[in-house]
């Protein structure tokens, strides 16, 4: 199988301030290290951007907007307006397939959202997906609206994310 990775919204705004997914710096080291994996394996690597709307914390051009990794030579950035970077780019299966990638992994931002409408548009466009429960990360659900030290939140961010998992393992879209 030839795989190639997608790391989906790894951008300033989900990893540094005060609205950054808990743990970010963990995380962080677990991307880099994956990233640097995939490229010494000879997977292309494929960093998702979100395009937030005007005056949003990912519009484009603004820090929080900036991807947090730098590309390299040979890797790709496609930005997307909707959770599913397959759909905000429908020739995008079909640029991977062409290169003879029949596999995709994902790693990144937000688990419940586009990491998790990623991954079914990925399995739709016809691809293996890969997806890691260490590689991928989100935000409490519930209040406060910041990740402060002590915060009581309904669902932290570690049990929504391996909720997620979980349920795309369930109806077998990762199968």
């Amino acid at each position: 199988m030839n795989s190639a990775l997608l790391v989906v919204d790894v951008q300033r705004n989900m990893v540094e301030g005060p609205y950054s997914v808990p743990q970010s710096e963990a995380f962080l080291a677990k991307f880099a290290a994956r990233i640097e994996q995939a490229r010494a394996d000879g997977w292309p690597v494929v960093f998702v951007q979100n395009d937030g709307p005007e005056g949003d914390i990912d519009e484009p051009g603004s820090e929080g907007w900036q991807l947090w990794f730098t590309p390299e030579p040979g890797d790709r950035v496609v930005r997307k307006t909707t959770q599913n970077v397959f759909e905000s780019n429908p020739g995008l299966a079909a640029e991977l397939q062409d290169a003879g990638i029949d596999g995709v992994e994902l790693i990144g931002m937000q688990s419940e959202y586009c990491v998790q409408a990623s991954a079914r548009g990925a399995k739709a466009s016809g691809f293996s997906v890969s997806l890691q429960p260490e590689l991928h990360a989100t935000f409490h659900d519930g209040t406060p609206a910041t990740n402060a030290p002590g915060a009581s939140y309904e669902v932290s961010a570690t049990e929504l994310a391996a909720q997620v998992h979980a349920g795309l393992l369930e109806d077998g879209t990762l199968a």
